[in-house]
């Protein structure tokens, strides 16, 4: 899947393992993830170099080499915003700490260092990050998508303007008939499966499916995908539940 903000070279994302509860690896129980695991979707990182990229305008905090994590850079964007970018490639980091970095500059290369069983990125994001491990974890693939902006605190993020035009969505007015949810199944409105939808920015994806699970609801904001990956982020007023 290619994302508007995209953090592998090959902008061929693919989601292995997302955020949230997931089996433990060592066979027992459950275990928090507490970020998003990516490799291209046609595997290029088995037989040569997949650059990872920086999601956004920052100042890298910290180059480490964890025993659990491999080789990480951190970087941090503003409004306590933190991305971690994990398991990367031993050799292969091209910045250091105090670094400024721009969205999409090459920092390195996608690797299997620390408790990493194929070579992978784990991507994880921090809000309210001050310093060190402190803030909270949250799912990165709204960064990722657009959904949420990188560089302005989450608790603090207003809706983005609606597209406006021709293609513009009928506006969201939240209600007992119009009001989505999370787990919701809808379909898009007048878009044929295959044809071309317009995103909240004003950018278009494919619509492949006929029905499609609400990710996230942020006021007329709604993140749309199926099985846990995100596939973009509407506006309210183009979808239907079904």
């Amino acid at each position: 899947m290619n994302y508007p903000n995209p953090i592998i070279s090959t902008n061929n994302h693919r989601l292995t393992s997302g955020f949230g509860n997931r089996p433990n690896p060592t066979g027992s129980g459950t275990e928090m993830h507490n970020g998003a695991d990516f490799t291209d979707r046609d595997r290029l990182e088995r037989i040569q170099d997949v650059g990872i990229l920086a999601v956004a305008d920052g100042t890298v905090a910290e180059v480490i080499n964890g025993a659990l994590v491999g080789w990480t850079v951190a970087v941090s964007h503003g409004g306590g915003i933190l991305s971690r970018y994990q398991h990367m490639k031993s050799g292969s980091i091209r910045v250091k700490a105090g670094d400024s970095v721009t969205k999409g500059k090459t920092i390195g290369t996608m690797g299997t260092t620390g408790r990493s069983t194929a070579v992978h990125l784990h991507l994880g994001i921090q809000e309210g990050w001050t310093s060190g491990l402190n803030g909270r974890w949250v799912d990165p693939l709204p960064y990722l998508t657009g959904a949420k902006s990188i560089g302005t605190p989450a608790q603090h993020q207003t809706p983005q303007t609606p597209i406006s035009g021709a293609a513009a969505a009928t506006p969201f007015q939240k209600g007992a008939d119009t009001a989505f949810g999370v787990g919701d199944k809808v379909r898009v409105s007048g878009v044929a499966v295959g044809a071309w939808g317009t995103t909240y920015t004003g950018g278009t994806f494919r619509v492949w499916h006929p029905v499609y699970d609400v990710i996230q609801v942020d006021g007329d904001r709604v993140v749309i995908g199926i099985g846990g990956s995100v596939t973009a982020a509407v506006n309210a007023g183009v979808l239907v539940k079904t």
